[in-house]
C-alpha cells in the first residue's frame, strides 16, 4: 500500500514538473517574441511587430506587452483593435503607471475616430456583428466599438432571432433596439425563423413580402450609366450632324460657285460640269446623313431624359417592373417599353 502511495506521489511530481516546464517554456518564447517586437518597432516594420506582440500577448498578459501592441495597432491602422487594447492596459496597469495619461489620451482619439453601438436585447441573447464577430451574450456592459460605416447586429436565442442594422459616422454612438426579441415555442428540429425587424402579420392575414431594392435602382449605378451612355450617344450623334451639315453647306457653295461659272450643263460631259454634279450629289448625300444625324441625337436625348425620369425604384418580386430604354436599329430609333414580368 505504501509503496503504492509513494507511486502515485512521484507521478504528481513528474507531471508538475514537466507542466512547469512546458508553462517556463512558453514563457521564455513569449519574452522571446515581445523583444523581437520592439526590435521590429526600433526598425520602422510596425505590421511585423504587431504580429510579434500579438504571439507574445497569447501567453502574457502583461501591461507591457498589451501597450505595444495597442500602440502596433494603432499604427497599422486597426482602431478597434487598438481601442480595446488601449483600454485593456488601463485595467491592467498600476495606478501610478507613468503611461496610464497617454494611455488614455490615445483612447479618447481613437473614440472619436470609431463608432459605437448600444445593444439593448434580452438577457442571454448571444450578438453578433456583421455575420462573422461574436460579441458576447447580453446584457453586455459596454458599447461595441466598430469601424464607421454600415452594420449589422444580431440577438439569437433558441427560440428566435432578431435583426438591426445602422449606419454610423465616426464619433457616432448608436442604440441598436433588440430588445423586442421574444420566446416562442419552435418545433424541435425546426430552425427559428430570422426577423426582418417588421411587425408580424394579424393572425388570419397572410405575411406580405418585403420590397426590395435591386441593384441599379431609383439612384443606382446602372441609372447613371444609361443615362450617360445614351446622353453621351446623343451628344456624338448630334456634333456628327453638325460636321456633316457643315459639310453640306460648303459643297452647296462649291457647287453654286461652279454653276455661275460652267452655266448649263445640259448635254455637255466637261470635267467642270463633271465636278458640279459630284458636288450637288455630294451635298444632297451629306445633307441626308445631317438630318439623320439630328433626328437620332434628338430621340438620343430624349431616352436620356426619360430613363433618368423615368427609371422605376424597384418592385416587388412577383410584380411588373417597366422602364423606358431608347431603342436603337440599324435602319431606326425611338423609345421602347422594357420590363419584367
Amino acid at each position: 500500500m505504501r509503496r503504492t502511495v509513494r507511486c502515485a506521489i512521484a507521478a504528481a511530481v513528474l507531471a508538475a514538473a514537466a507542466t512547469a516546464g512546458a508553462d517556463d517554456t512558453a514563457q521564455r518564447d513569449a519574452q522571446a517574441r515581445f523583444e523581437e517586437g520592439l526590435a521590429r518597432v526600433r526598425a520602422g516594420a510596425y505590421d511585423d511587430a504587431r504580429v510579434s506582440f500579438e504571439q507574445a500577448a497569447a501567453v502574457m498578459r502583461k501591461p507591457a506587452v498589451i501597450w505595444n501592441l495597442a500602440l502596433t495597432e494603432e499604427k497599422t491602422h486597426r482602431p478597434v483593435e487598438a481601442l480595446a487594447h488601449f483600454k485593456e492596459y488601463l485595467r491592467l496597469a498600476l495606478s501610478t503607471d507613468p503611461d496610464r495619461p497617454r494611455a488614455q489620451k490615445h483612447i479618447d482619439t481613437l473614440n472619436a475616430a470609431t463608432a459605437h453601438i448600444d445593444v439593448a436585447a434580452p438577457a442571454g441573447a448571444t450578438i453578433t456583428l456583421d455575420g462573422t464577430r461574436e460579441v458576447g451574450a447580453a446584457p453586455l456592459g459596454d458599447a461595441v466599438d466598430v469601424v464607421p460605416g454600415h452594420h449589422e447586429v444580431v440577438a439569437r436565442l433558441p427560440t428566435g432571432v432578431k435583426v438591426a442594422s445602422l449606419d454610423l459616422v465616426a464619433g457616432q454612438t448608436a442604440r441598436a433596439d433588440l430588445s423586442a426579441l421574444e420566446a416562442a415555442s419552435v418545433t424541435p428540429g425546426a430552425t427559428a425563423p430570422q426577423s426582418t425587424g417588421e411587425p408580424p402579420a394579424p393572425p388570419g392575414q397572410p405575411v406580405q413580402p418585403v420590397a426590395e431594392q435591386p441593384a441599379g435602382g431609383a439612384f443606382g449605378p446602372e441609372r447613371l450609366i444609361t443615362v450617360i451612355a445614351v446622353g453621351g450617344a446623343a451628344v456624338v450623334a448630334a456634333g456628327a450632324g453638325l460636321v456633316l451639315g457643315i459639310e453640306s453647306n460648303n459643297e452647296a457653295g462649291a457647287a453654286k460657285a461652279l454653276r455661275t461659272q460652267v452655266g448649263s450643263c445640259a448635254g455637255v460631259s466637261s470635267t467642270d460640269c463633271q465636278n458640279l454634279a459630284s458636288d450637288v450629289s455630294a451635298q444632297r448625300s451629306d445633307h441626308t446623313a445631317s438630318t439623320v444625324m439630328w433626328v437620332l441625337g434628338g430621340v438620343l436625348a430624349a431616352g436620356a431624359v426619360g430613363a433618368f425620369f423615368l427609371w422605376p425604384k424597384g418592385s416587388v418580386q412577383g410584380q411588373a417592373a417597366v422602364r423606358i430604354a431608347p431603342a436603337v436599329g440599324p435602319t431606326s430609333a425611338g423609345l421602347a417599353a422594357v420590363g419584367t414580368f
